[in-house]
């Protein structure tokens, strides 16, 4: 054994020196031979010839180190640093979706490949001999083509559009706008649209091209292998194109809403009689220029009802509307406004105007199965911080900043536990998470989905922050307003930190909670010991009920025939997903014979098991009584470092230009200024600062916008329609302000006066104008008003408005005494019936089916039926104004609804309660008219409700009612038709 042991030793000493000389040669990686054919196995779909995404180009060493749109993908002798082997090491690339993974052993190809300095086969200055006839095809082939139809115009010093055709290193460089030829496609060349459609050669300029250059010229673009190696200048560092960053010029700067707002003094008006705040002196200006006045007070009946609803969204109790009626003090109706605005039921109220504006929805996705919903577990809590901050009068300018940034002003990171302060900064974040991404699908998780889902993002935040417009700019400097594209993609750059296109995380992966990472690691480890306990538990309590199960089982089989019994056993009790297909038939068509309930299996367990099964599961339950919840936040926040942004031309994502950094919009910054974005230096903790940058600038005193968008807003909301009818677009293509004076006055003094959104609120609602009537024929020169101004527009009367439908639904909960006024918490559930209404949830765990109509789930296409038929949003983007309508559709809702039927009968018991229990018709219809509409009835009005109350009382007593059912069907009829009437459905 010792000479068998020596001989191999002196084996492995000969061999020693062959096995490291061969390990040396091996461990030299060439990309052609080694690389080449994993990226062709496992990469080639998205990044070969077919599609190469984000730029990321795969199929030679020259593409690959030359990286993506964004940069370098590959440092040589560094994988650690390398992003391409990131994304291949940690399973990132390919997508999860694909299925695809790359072996572990490829992956240390890979590795090795970038490791050992990333070789190549070819030398940087040989060209493929494929690459050759590709350069001679033009030569010999394209470039002629070029000559007969093209050079004319594109050559010279000078060529149109910038674009020379004169060689090939020129047709690849591009124009003004960009490349006009992608390699490989001919399908996105521009050249080749411009070609195909007639628009080149131009009329007049010679000869259209023939269909065989064309398809000459098709075919050499689509077989490629000719970009590398061309000497062209990386056309995505080039400077930005006049089409792209043109000029802001001072011309552009005057217009009214880029213009800082400026104070003018209070006009002077002829009837000081009518003024009771600033707000009335603007208005009547405007009237008495005109030869107009304003309408005359309203009824304070009226002014109760106007009251609530624009504060609440309900009407008031009966007792509520008793004592603000016999409230004889000359301040009764300013302490209305100030007990209104000092009530939950406010925030609930003008909470749902900004969740409008902000695009909120409780669902992730796009939300198209109507029986599918997915939730967005914790967003209710942005809903329920929105409705707090409005109860609490939260300043405006720190409401707009908390929710752009603020995970930027607490440090949440290092923090050991939460405060309630760092909860809700991270809970105001939902604002940036309300926005449509369909990137949660693995499948769906692509470069273009998610810029996408950026786009949406600047939709958002500039009609509801900025009232602008700037979807335009996507794809060209914007036609109307002075938005280059440039400024687009800049302002776009602020978000990327944390919405990095290039290292995205889906939003099922965009985790937080309510605790620290320390709390929640505390939290699983405390639930995994209840985990742990609870499975051995239920081990025990299986071990009880199974030989029962097998004995119900078997009584059972006895029913079927015996040749499939045991057949039929084996299907029941295999997993579903495991069973073949005539497994799947047994079970369909013997399944329900030998299913056991739970009950049935319960019943059937008796003496000591049972006793030991109840204490076992008393355990249980003692157990799981100790298990600690662990919620989840939807926030933002920023991951490492600023990505490279880039220009989309034509906002194609496969159409990249230049590089942009975060900025502002040119033409609302100061002429002297670049407006480009620095990282706030108030910024707290490991983030990037440019979210709160932008807060900043929007909240600066002098921002030409932010204050005046909101005033509108406000204004827009108490009177149907804002001093800026286009609410979300303060452009050039919305409508001029009607009162620009006004406006700026309001901005300015909300802004001085610590941006309080109630202080604004008091000031409209004690003015004259407010307060006026809203009759036409009350106002002394209404056929003039009419005349002069049939829109309203300078409100000579107070605007009928109907209401909106959650206001409705509430209102009409709110007669029939069923309301829950319950705060916050969870979404109400939804549910879909079969006639393709979508209904509140019935189910105990909807968390109250009579709650107001805010806390319903918000659902992005599928909302509650009876809301979309008041004009409910289906919810695309956002929503900045619900525009009323009238329609067949509501009158029906109103008079057949299982809702409004159900709730008029409940509101026909509590009018009779009210009313007492023998009280007489006339007696119902003054508690009807009070309940309903805060007033007691007319004589005439009376006299038609008493009517009908008997004409129903004896209809329903000719169908073999008892009295006493035909006197409760009439009132019950009454109260319903009350309900559908315009007094019930309008305010005023």
């Amino acid at each position: 054994m010792k000479i068998d042991m020596l001989a191999r030793c002196k084996a492995l000493i000969i061999l020693l020196p062959v096995s490291l000389c061969g390990q040396s040669t091996a461990s030299t990686t060439v990309f052609e031979q080694d690389v080449l054919p994993i990226f062709s196995t496992y990469c080639f779909t998205c990044h070969g010839k077919s599609s190469p995404e984000l730029g990321m180009d795969l199929r030679t060493s020259a593409s690959v180190l030359r990286g993506s749109h964004n940069g370098p993908v590959i440092e040589k002798g560094s994988p650690d640093s390398s992003w391409l082997f990131q994304l291949v090491s940690k399973r990132l690339m390919p997508p999860p979706a694909f299925k695809n993974i790359v072996p572990e052993r490829e992956v240390e190809t890979i590795r090795r490949w970038i490791e050992t300095g990333a070789h190549s086969s070819q030398t940087a200055d040989e060209i493929p001999e494929a690459a050759r006839r590709q350069i001679s095809r033009f030569e010999k082939e394209i470039q002629p083509i070029f000559n007969a139809r093209c050079t004319g115009c594109h050559s010279g010093e000078a060529p149109q559009s910038g674009l020379d055709l004169t060689s090939l290193a020129a047709a690849l460089k591009g124009g003004k706008h960009g490349p006009v030829i992608s390699e490989g496609f001919s399908d996105k060349s521009i050249l080749i649209r411009q070609l195909q459609n007639g628009v080149m050669p131009p009329a007049g300029a010679g000869d259209p091209i023939q269909k065989t250059e064309l398809e000459l010229i098709r075919e050499w673009i689509d077989a490629g292998n000719f970009a590398d190696y061309v000497a062209v200048e990386n056309h995505l560092d080039r400077g930005f194109t006049e089409a792209e960053a043109p000029e802001v010029t001072a011309e552009d700067r005057q217009y009214w809403a880029f213009l800082k707002p400026v104070a003018a003094p209070e006009p002077t008006v002829r009837n000081k009689d009518r003024m009771q705040t600033p707000i009335d002196s603007f208005i009547l200006s405007a009237l008495e220029a005109r030869g107009l006045e304003l309408s005359p007070p309203a009824s304070r009946q009226t002014l109760l009802r106007r009251a609530y609803f624009d504060l609440w969204g309900l009407p008031p109790t009966p007792e509520e509307a008793q004592a603000f009626i016999e409230d004889a003090r000359s301040d009764a109706y300013e302490r209305l406004i100030d007990r209104l605005m000092d009530s939950p039921k406010y925030g609930e109220r003008w909470g749902r105007h900004w969740l409008d504006a902000v695009g909120y929805v409780d669902t992730v996705g796009k939300d198209f199965a109507v029986n599918v919903v997915q939730l967005a577990e914790g967003m209710w809590r942005y809903r329920d911080y929105v409705i707090r901050s409005f109860e609490n009068d939260k300043p405006w300018d720190r409401f707009l900043t908390e929710q752009f940034a603020g995970d930027e002003l607490v440090d949440w990171r290092t923090a050991e536990t939460y405060a309630p302060e760092i909860v809700e900064s991270l809970v105001a974040t939902g604002y940036l998470r309300t926005i449509l991404d369909v990137t949660n699908e693995d499948i769906s998780d692509r470069p273009l989905d998610r810029y996408d889902a950026l786009f949406g993002l600047l939709d958002k935040v500039s009609s509801s922050a900025l009232g602008m417009t700037l979807t335009c700019a996507r794809c060209h400097s914007h036609k109307f307003d002075p938005i280059p594209q440039r400024d687009y993609y800049r302002f776009l750059a602020l978000f990327t930190a944390a919405y990095n296109p290039s290292a995205w995380i889906q939003p099922k992966k965009r985790l937080h909670y309510t605790v620290s990472e320390s709390e929640r690691e505390e939290i699983e480890a405390h639930n995994k010991e209840i985990d742990t306990a609870v499975d051995k538990l239920a081990e025990d309590i299986g071990q009880i009920r199974e030989p029962y199960r097998e004995r119900l089982l078997a009584e059972k089989l006895e029913q079927l025939p015996e040749v499939v019994r045991a057949d039929t056993k084996l299907a029941v009790e295999t997993e579903a997903e495991e069973r073949d297909d005539i497994q799947k038939y047994l079970v369909e068509k013997f399944g329900p014979l030998v299913e056991i309930s739970e009950k049935e299996l319960g019943e059937s367990i008796t003496g000591e098991d049972r006793e030991a099964l109840l204490q076992l599961q008393q355990k249980v339950a003692t157990w799981n009584s100790y298990r600690r919840g662990l919620y989840q936040i939807q926030a933002l926040w920023d991951g490492d470092g600023l990505p490279t942004i880039r220009l989309l031309q034509r906002g194609s994502v496969e159409s990249p230009g230049p590089k942009v950094t975060p900025g502002f919009l040119t033409v609302l910054c100061d002429a002297d200024q670049d407006c480009s974005a620095k990282s706030s230096p108030n910024r707290v903790g490991a983030t990037q600062g440019y979210r709160l940058a932008l807060a900043e600038w929007l909240t600066d005193p002098n921002h030409p916008l932010t204050a005046r968008v909101i005033v509108n807003r406000i204004w827009q909301h108490h009177f149907g329609t804002g001093i800026v009818a286009t609410s979300g677009n303060f452009g050039s293509t919305g409508s001029p302000p009607s009162h620009p004076e006004l406006l700026d006055w309001l901005a300015i003094d909300f802004v001085n006066n610590g941006w309080k959104t109630k202080r604004l609120h008091k000031m409209i609602m004690l003015s004259a104008v407010y307060q006026q009537s809203s009759r036409r024929s009350r106002n002394p020169s209404y056929e003039r008003a009419d005349a002069e101004d049939p829109d309203n527009r300078l409100l000579w009367r107070m605007p009928i408005r109907r209401l909106e439908a959650e206001a409705l639904r509430d209102s009409i909960l709110a007669v029939s005494g069923r309301l829950d006024d319950t705060v916050g918490g969870p979404a109400v559930g939804l549910t879909p019936r079969p006639d393709g209404l979508q209904v509140v949830s019935g189910a105990e765990s909807t968390n109250g089916s009579e709650r107001r109509s805010v806390y319903l789930l918000a659902r992005r296409t599928w909302p509650l039926t009876f809301l979309t038929n008041f004009d409910f949003p289906i919810i695309d983007t956002a929503c900045t104004r619900r525009v009323p309508s009238a329609t067949p559709l509501q009158s029906l809702t109103v008079m057949n609804s299982e809702f409004v039927t159900g709730n008029a009968r409940e509101a026909a018991r509590r009018v009779a309660a009210l009313a007492g229990g023998g009280s007489d018709p006339h007696g119902l219809v003054n508690t009807a008219y009070g309940l309903l509409f805060s007033r007691k009835p007319s004589p005439q009005e009376a006299e038609i409700a008493l009517e009908h109350l008997e004409t129903q009382r004896l209809l329903y007593a000719k169908a073999n009612a008892t009295p006493e059912e035909a006197s409760q069907k009439s009132l019950r009829n009454l109260v319903h038709m009350l309900i559908s009437s315009n007094e019930f459905l309008y305010v005023d």
